[in-house]
């Protein structure tokens, strides 16, 4: 049998003879096919990379659960699905320093912005449902927290020889939550907020006006609701109101709180030309308690002597010894619904909201006695610690950081409030004008909107559903003055959620103004007038 491997070698060996033989060594072209072609070139694929699996929402909002950032320690982190009127959204909650907690709403669909929603009297509990409907149906990541204390919203012993308890309160839990808030956001969607934002009521309020004056840099849109933005002024009146409910006679009942509600009505609601049982010239409204003088004997018809001292205490503007003003008092109008929570008391018990968060200053920030007799309370002899309360809990007007940076702002304050004046957002609103250096400056980054017959943040006989907040994000982004958007106010029926009346917003100091003709519960048959 033949060597194969011999045959293979004398057939490689002879190639290059029979290629030389016909020419095939040289330049020329070859007659003989080709025995052996040279293959092309090998292609190596490029190797096949697998993409990581994306991670699912759950995934996404697992990571937070016990984690620490930002010096904060994370503890809840929970996907919440889509229910009616919310998507879903990962909820994490956590705590700085072990006695300030929030809670953060991380959208899966997420609109690039950020919305903190501010607290309530002295806070102690996590609210962070915003007052603008946009807030809870638009995609942002919304925040909140306590105060940096847990607990009845009206008891201020927390704050007795608590320096923590206090700078929290005052002015810092909400600049230090915003700071965790920024890298959780950043940790989950791996980038800033486009646009922050901020609206808050009544606390909320006045924590709205500190973000803007202490950290003009935080939000780039703050709505203020009914601001108590002086604590220290705003409790004193309190405290004196308290003082002439309780001195003989002074004290007012339902009945008589009714009678002033109704006289007041009677009396002014017609001065927007229709009587619809709201109040909306404001300005024209003047009432003076002594028409409702008994002529034979106290009934609940009339007011007698101490009464009206009572009255013209709440309705008058509280001066220092030496004249100078303290707080502007309060308007007339809504006494029947508003008295019995925040003045008289008679709806929780006989003592009324506003003594009762007076007294929560006095005993445990200014004199640091809890057994104190508040009744007793006189300011000019606790000046020196009225000052000092000041400087952590009052904003000031200068909000000219804030406006410089291009924040907007949109304050807003229902005429009906009981809890804190109107006329007091008025003061803050041309206090602002002299600090920034005239009204068109203030007017170029902030607006102000009175609601007529709306009670302390929401409530009463006016219209109190309004869209702040997007008003706000459509100035910053947009440039549209919420005065130019045509915003209307609504009163939904408690049941159905349907309006059953609305009126246009209008700047103040204009009002919305009957045409004269239409259906007095539509917006379009008012027009924003100022007189």
């Amino acid at each position: 049998m033949k060597n194969p491997l011999s045959t293979a070698r004398c057939t490689l060996a002879c190639i290059p003879i029979l290629l030389a033989a016909c020419g095939g060594g040289g330049g020329g072209a070859s007659s003989l096919p080709v025995l052996f072609p040279t293959p092309a070139p090998t292609q190596t694929p490029p190797p096949t990379s697998t993409p990581a699996p994306v991670a699912s929402a759950q995934e996404k909002c697992a990571v937070f659960a016990g984690a620490s950032l930002a010096g904060a320690t994370l503890k809840e982190a929970t996907l919440v699905p889509a229910a009616a009127g919310s998507a879903e959204y990962c909820k994490v909650t956590g705590t700085l320093h072990a006695t300030l907690n929030f809670e953060v709403h991380l959208p899966t669909v997420w609109n690039n912005k950020l919305l903190y929603a501010g607290g309530g009297g002295w806070d102690g509990s996590i609210s962070i449902t915003p007052y603008s409907p946009s807030g809870s149906t638009a995609g942002y990541v919304l925040v909140a927290s306590d105060g940096g204390r847990q607990g009845d919203g009206l008891d201020a012993s927390v704050f007795l020889n608590n320096p923590t308890a206090q700078a929290d309160f005052g002015y810092l839990s909400i600049h230090s939550v915003n700071e965790v808030t920024k890298e959780i956001v950043r940790k989950r969607y791996g980038s800033d907020a486009e646009f922050s934002y901020f609206e808050g009521c009544s606390n909320g309020g006045r924590e709205a006006l500190i973000q803007a004056t202490r950290f003009p840099n935080d939000f780039d849109g703050i709505v203020v609701r009914a601001p108590a933005y002086s604590f220290t002024e705003l409790f004193q009146a309190f405290v004196a109101n308290g003082k002439a409910l309780a001195a003989p006679g002074g004290q007012l009942s339902d009945a008589k709180a009714s009678l002033i509600g109704k006289t007041v009505t009677a009396q002014c609601d017609g001065l927007d030309g229709v009587a619809d049982g709201i109040v909306s010239n404001q300005e024209a409204c003047s009432f003076n308690p002594a028409v409702l003088r008994c002529t034979a004997g106290d009934a609940d018809t009339c007011l007698t002597d101490p009464q009206i001292a009572t009255a013209n205490t709440i309705y008058s503007e509280l001066k220092r010894a030496d004249g100078t003003s303290v707080y502007p008092g309060w308007g007339p109008g809504g006494e029947d619904q508003g008295w019995p929570l925040w003045v008289t008391g008679s709806a929780i018990g006989g003592t009324g909201l506003q003594f009762m968060f007076g007294s929560g200053l006095v005993k445990y920030w200014v004199t640091g006695d809890p057994a104190f007799n508040v009744l007793g309370f006189d300011p000019e002899l606790y000046s020196p610690g009225l000052r000092l309360a000041a400087t952590t809990l009052d904003a000031t007007p200068d909000l000219r950081s804030f406006f410089g940076q291009g924040g907007k702002m949109i304050l807003a304050h229902g005429t009906n409030d009981w809890a804190i004046s109107y006329k007091g957002s008025i003061k803050y609103f041309n206090d602002v004008a002299t600090t920034v250096g005239g009204a068109s400056t203030r007017d170029a980054s902030m607006e102000f909107f009175l609601q007529p017959g709306v009670q302390h943040c929401a409530g009463g006989v006016g219209p109190d559903t309004i869209d702040l907040v997007d008003a706000v994000a459509k100035w910053r982004e947009g440039g549209a003055k919420p005065s130019t958007q045509n915003i209307v106010a609504t009163k939904l029926d408690l049941t159905t959620k349907a309006p059953v009346l609305a009126r246009p917003l209008c700047k103040y100091p204009s009002f919305p103004k009957y045409k004269g003709s239409g259906d007095v519960n539509s917006a379009d048959s008012y027009t924003c007038q100022s007189s």
